[in-house]
């Protein structure tokens, strides 16, 4: 594993200062089981092993270990290691310990108390989406013109399943550079990323089956997992290096689940993203149980300088992998333009497409395509993303300053999403209304957990201008924030009782 604490930003004053080793490896291992990587009871690396990761010496090793076990995070047994320490408490579980077992999901009611005033004119740090002003619409309105010369008439109709032709040329031709092996036929054109993961989990699953996620995860999916019946299981997720296997094969031992719906390249809300090593891995993994992996990247676009990191999909050589993307998070939200490769589900898909909603915008598709091929997609890529860095250095740094001490973001290494982890006694729900009041919208975590817990976490949108408003409005949280710190611990409460008006959008 990499080292967390470059992941991490610690909103107190004596972090800027230079860490001893020990103490930055103990850092990194408390993010580590507070991820929920390591459950009570389980062993944790060894002295030896982890002065050969993090290249110190034994006692610098010996010494972050016992760093943690002063602080109650680990015991040791003699001649055994150290492990995790089995802890109760009365918040529930851990922040990303995954759940023992299945569970049923009932998100609908949550998202309703918070999507139900949704108001534009909200300060957009809940949104999962790129500021309008950082769109390229002088691009998209020459491709629109240019598509509608060529198409005439033909622009007004229905493109029938998969989609036109020319769209899926040009996804199949970038997806080759990454390393993906499928050709324009064994894409299918969609609605949105969301569409996609719809029709690939009932290519895959029957209503009652239990699919596997990450956690957090995109509450977009456990909406997706209530509305066809579908139980959750929760495998945690580090917030550097993305879904964790070991835990992963454990579920899959105990629980079979009849899919794994996963972003390994830039999480939802984490940021994180896989390995390569572990991305060939888990794709090796499913492969060999049969189970299939429903990967969403519609962030991947987002990752990597000058060429993206390939996805699960370019490691997939039995069809398992049901590859979902699309252009809302980096282009143009608004055209609803997705698209789907399902390996050898590819006919459920298609059927499943034709059946639901079986055509989609003939004019979109060839504008999409349009503005692929020019060029005007890579050279916007190459904006936003130097854009995105300046945004979250921005709003990090503003954090820092601002919200209680015992604060930590994560900081990604691409996408536009910050995972705020508030001091415990601070329940984002609360947060959540009271920013509302003033104008701010905001995504609490309990929105991110099928259990609706992760009570004190947000979710904060980066992909806007870091403007005297936006980051005023980051520091309005953080005063508010440091007000609720002087109470005690958030309770959980379930969702049906929430009464806290809305954020601004997904």
């Amino acid at each position: 594993m990499k080292d967390v604490t470059a992941q991490m930003v610690i909103a107190d004053p004596s972090s800027r200062l230079t860490l001893p080793h020990y103490r930055r490896i103990a850092e990194m291992l408390r993010q580590t089981l507070a991820s929920g990587a390591l459950r009570p009871g389980e062993r944790v690396i060894s002295a030896r092993k982890l002065a050969e990761r993090e290249q110190v010496s034994l006692p610098t090793a010996l010494e972050a270990l016992r760093s943690l076990e002063a602080q109650g995070l680990i015991v040791a047994r003699p001649r055994s290691g150290y492990f995790v320490r089995q802890v109760t408490t009365s918040r529930g579980a851990p922040s990303s310990r995954p759940s023992q077992r299945p569970v049923p999901v009932t998100m609908s009611a949550v998202a309703r108390s918070l999507f139900s005033n949704a108001d534009a004119r909200l300060v957009p740090l809940g949104a999962a989406l790129p500021d309008p002003a950082w769109l390229p619409t002088a691009a998209l309105q020459r491709s629109l013109l240019a598509a509608g010369r060529r198409l005439e008439a033909h622009g007004q109709g229905y493109s029938l399943p998969p989609g036109r032709a020319e769209l899926r040329g040009q996804i199949a031709a970038r997806a080759a550079q990454w390393g993906a092996r499928f050709g324009p036929d064994e894409l299918v054109v969609v609605a949105g990323a969301t569409q996609a993961l719809r029709l690939a989990l009932r290519a895959v699953c029957r209503p009652g089956n239990v699919v596997a996620i990450e956690r957090p995860a995109y509450f977009g999916t456990l909406l997706l997992l209530e509305d066809l019946g579908l139980r959750a299981l929760e495998i945690p997720t580090d917030p550097a290096e993305g879904l964790l296997l070991a835990p992963l094969a454990e579920a899959i031992e105990r629980h079979r689940p009849a899919a794994v719906l996963a972003s390994p390249t830039v999480q939802n809300p984490l940021g994180a993203s896989m390995p390569i090593a572990r991305k060939r891995a888990l794709v090796a993994l499913l492969a060999r149980t049969g189970i299939p992996l429903i990967e969403d990247d519609v962030y991947g676009d987002l990752a990597g300088k000058n060429q993206r990191p390939p996805a699960c999909k370019a490691f997939d050589r039995s069809g398992n992998v049901l590859y979902c993307s699309s252009l809302s998070k980096t282009l143009a939200p608004g055209w609803r333009i997705g698209w789907i490769a399902a390996g050898r589900y590819q006919a459920q898909v298609l059927q499943a497409r034709q059946a639901a909603d079986w055509a989609g915008a003939p004019l979109l598709e060839a504008a999409a395509a349009e503005v692929l091929a020019s060029g005007d997609y890579d050279r916007h890529l190459r904006r936003l993303k130097s854009r995105i860095a300046e945004a979250l250095r921005a709003v990090t740094a503003q954090v820092q300053a601002s919200f209680p001490e015992g604060t930590r973001v994560s900081a990604p290494r691409a996408g536009f999403l910050l995972w705020v982890e508030l001091p415990r006694q601070i329940d984002a729900r609360e947060v959540h209304g009271l920013a509302l009041a003033l104008g701010i919208g905001v995504s609490p975590g309990p929105l991110f957990s099928p259990r609706a817990d992760l009570l004190n976490y947000l979710r904060l949108n980066c992909a806007n201008a870091p403007t005297p408003r936006l980051l005023g409005a980051v520091g309005r949280i953080g005063e508010l924030c440091q007000q609720l710190a002087t109470r005690g611990p958030a309770q959980p409460r379930s969702g049906q009782g929430w009464s806290v008006g809305s954020a601004d959008s997904p």
